[in-house]
């Protein structure tokens, strides 16, 4: 992490200080394909007090290889087996002192080496606000832009019936962590982010939206969340809505509901209206896709400038360096 993080100023701050200790998570288990962007994403950030965790259940991949190269910029690295994603993201949060929380997984990349600065300066700025997220833009395998939304505010009645939230670009106050029981629900290994978005509602928690992309999600044929939606995602979400609520959305509604938020026209009350929006956002998509199709969104991390530190860390594990 660099010095020239962005100022942030407050009258009536709810942190300690102005710049906050940042305390990010990230779960790992045979993504070695991704998880040096995912690393370098956050370790560049330019936020100044930054603690960042990575938690690997001992992959089978390249994974071990990766984090050493970056061990030396990582706050804490453990590698041993763990009872799934939930259970080593509590055990990252336990290890961390952060007054913000966030996780980040070992597929996904911030977007941006100011987007933790941003997320800070808004809680800051804003002490009666508990969660601020920023936009995601979807990347393929490869990096490669693939889709994105048009930005639109924290809506509570949306989300108590679909989750639209991205997590990646989600950052928390460890306040209503600690209110809503200090833990995410290791019964969930699916719908985890959005059983703790419902218990940060229960427990009084305001949510807002910032117009500034935070995260890229990386969607890609055998990913967790396109794998496993039919057989376990839409079963753990029934299962919270039933606990929470007493009830529960129909796949359907929760799709309905999911582009509602995004088009503000209900597809099933209004599908002329709502085809007519879809296919002008969807006019923006193509262009974006035709603006970032010269290179992959998330190589930015490789074209940041590394500190001496990391320089000399690189030296110290280049293979030239390992030969006899």
């Amino acid at each position: 992490m660099t010095e020239n993080a962005t100022a942030v100023t407050a009258s009536a701050c709810q942190f300690s200080s102005a710049t906050p200790k940042v305390t990010i998570v990230t779960p790992s288990y045979n993504q070695g394909n991704f998880i040096e962007r995912t690393i370098l994403s956050a370790i560049e950030q330019d936020y100044p007090n930054l603690q960042y965790i990575v938690l690997d259940s001992l992959s089978k991949d390249n994974t071990h290889e990766i984090l050493e190269r970056y061990r030396s910029r990582i706050a804490i690295v453990v590698e041993e087996k763990d009872k799934g994603q939930a259970d080593a993201i509590n055990r990252g949060f336990a290890m961390g002192d952060g007054e913000v929380l966030a996780y980040l997984n070992s597929d996904d990349c911030y977007a941006a080496p100011d987007t933790v600065s941003k997320a800070v300066k808004h809680l800051v700025e804003n002490p009666n606000v508990d969660v601020v997220y920023g936009k995601r833009y979807y990347i393929d395998l490869n990096g490669y832009f693939y889709l994105s939304y048009p930005f639109r505010p924290f809506n509570k009645e949306q989300l108590v019936k679909a989750c639209y939230l991205p997590q990646e670009c989600c950052f928390w106050t460890k306040s209503i962590y600690d209110k809503a029981g200090s833990r995410v629900n290791e019964s969930y290994q699916f719908a985890m982010d959005y059983e703790l978005w419902l218990r940060f509602l229960k427990h009084g928690a305001n949510f807002e939206a910032i117009d500034t992309v935070f995260g890229y999600f990386r969607w890609y044929t055998g990913q967790k969340s396109t794998e496993e939606w039919q057989s376990t995602g839409l079963p753990e979400i029934a299962k919270l809505q039933k606990e929470f609520f007493g009830t529960n959305t129909s796949p359907e509604m929760m799709s309905d509901i999911f582009m509602e938020h995004y088009s503000t026209v209900n597809k099933s009350k209004d599908v002329e209206r709502f085809s007519f929006y879809e296919k002008l956002w969807f006019e923006e998509v193509k262009l974006k896709q035709a603006l970032f199709r010269y290179a992959p969104l998330d190589h930015w991390v490789f074209r940041r400038p590394y500190s001496k530190d990391s320089i000399a860390n690189e030296r110290r594990h280049s293979p030239k360096n390992q030969e006899r």
